[in-house]
């Protein structure tokens, strides 16, 4: 995960969520700055999984029906 630099700009943003969860959020103290920061990271670290999971699918394929087909690379070595 992202581990934000002290010297990292920041952009204000205008957000629209709803009444009863910010009054939730801020009742127990919750910084929705950060909140917020945090998910995203989350957020686009999962998206950037998927993304590269799908541009590297084909190889992922080719290189699973190999180890399927003649077993891992140096099999016949191994002692165990």
């Amino acid at each position: 995960m992202h581990i934000e630099s002290a010297v990292e700009d920041k952009s204000p943003v205008n957000l629209r969520i709803r009444t009863s969860l910010k009054n939730r959020a801020k009742s127990l103290g919750v910084n929705l700055s950060q909140t917020l920061e945090r998910s995203l990271e989350e957020e686009i670290s999962r998206r950037e999984q998927l993304e590269w999971l799908e541009a590297n699918r084909q190889a992922i394929e080719a290189y699973n029906r190999r180890i399927e087909a003649g077993g891992p690379a140096l099999a016949a070595y191994r002692s165990f």
